[in-house]
């Protein structure tokens, strides 16, 4: 067998190797592969730890060229292929954005039988097509997965429904949560997201509001300010101004207390309806606690609009002292200070 790079024997077995790559991997990639190709040459088969500490090193460095020909061997190699290690190697290529890899991978998974993909591989993978906007490949992913016996779970129909949301397939996205509940799955706090920012999206606002008036009775948990905030934005992004207001008034009902991200999120927008009474409501919950939970501009915005629209005194009035009680110096629009 050919001498090793310094001058030793070669090392005989493919544990003494897999120790050698281990601690080059963290600092020499090139030898790493220097140490593939000797035990090669010598005549060793690597085994799965060898090909796993490869592709982590390649995967750490972000050398997915080099990851890409990685697999190519290992696909080359034509040996029975472990589960749980090629299991190991999707979910790292799909983490790391080699998506196409990591279905060649999946493919030949099941040409050459063995353990069959587990749900948790599906998912990184249904995942990592969503992020794609491929939601076409996503979903048969998903009829496949189903055809290998895995049931879907909370978390993968959430990620399709991410996949609805960008694609605007409110259709599926419905039949999808759908069949979640025809199969006994309790939907998650994600998944109200998930089909609130869909619903937002295909401007179907009606059915958002309620979705979640009926949350708590129909699963049990109460909606959050997450919740209720992004029915508003969904309202807002088509400027039904008036739905969004119905979905903070329902929250109030609810008595879920508004947060700072909520309040940034509507004040403007009744700015823009001119609904001076909801504005200063808004206004004065944000700044409750003696300082602003809004950006100032936020508020010496709806000032000078207010005032530009010649808004009752009433409103106005209640506005400036919200502002001046929470230290929110007054200025005016282009930035001069307020007499």
């Amino acid at each position: 067998p050919r001498a090793a790079a310094n001058g030793r024997k070669p090392l005989a077995d493919v544990v003494s190797y897999n120790t050698i790559i281990k601690g080059f991997a963290r600092s020499n990639l090139q030898q790493c592969f220097q140490c593939l190709q000797e035990m090669t040459s010598n005549g060793i088969d690597p085994d799965d730890i060898t090909w796993g500490t490869l592709l982590d090193a390649c995967l750490v460095d972000r050398q997915l060229d080099t990851a890409a020909k990685l697999i190519d061997m290992l696909l080359a190699d034509g040996r029975p292929m472990d589960g749980t290690m090629c299991a190991l190697f999707i979910k790292g290529l799909a983490r790391a954005g080699c998506v196409d890899k990591a279905l060649e991978l999946l493919g030949a998974m099941r040409r050459r039988g063995g353990a069959c993909p587990d749900l948790v591989t599906y998912t990184y993978l249904i995942k990592a097509l969503v992020d794609r906007h491929e939601l076409d490949g996503a979903m048969m992913l998903l009829e496949e997965m189903r055809r290998a016996g895995h049931k879907s779970d909370d978390i993968v129909i959430t990620h399709l429904l991410e996949g609805c949301r960008h694609a605007c397939n409110h259709q599926l996205g419905k039949r999808l949560f759908a069949e979640l509940l025809r199969d006994g799955i309790k939907p998650s706090e994600f998944t109200l997201v998930s089909m609130l920012k869909l619903h937002g999206r295909c401007g179907a606002h009606a059915e958002a509001f309620e979705m979640v008036q009926g949350w708590e009775k129909a699963h049990g948990t109460k909606p959050s300010v997450i919740h209720y905030t992004c029915l508003m934005s969904g309202c807002i992004r088509t400027r039904s101004f008036a739905q969004a207001w119905a979905a903070y008034e329902l929250m109030c009902q609810n008595g879920v207390e508004p947060d700072a991200m909520m309040l940034s999120t509507l004040l403007p927008a009744m700015v823009s309806a001119q609904r001076w009474d909801a504005v200063a409501e808004l206004a004065a919950k944000a700044t409750a606690n003696g300082r602003s939970a809004v950006p100032a501009e936020h508020l010496n915005s709806a000032l000078a609009q207010m005032k530009a629209a010649g808004s009752h005194g009433r409103h106005l009035e209640s506005l400036r002292a919200c502002m001046q009680a929470a230290g929110v110096a007054v200025t005016a629009r282009q930035g001069a200070r307020e007499p």
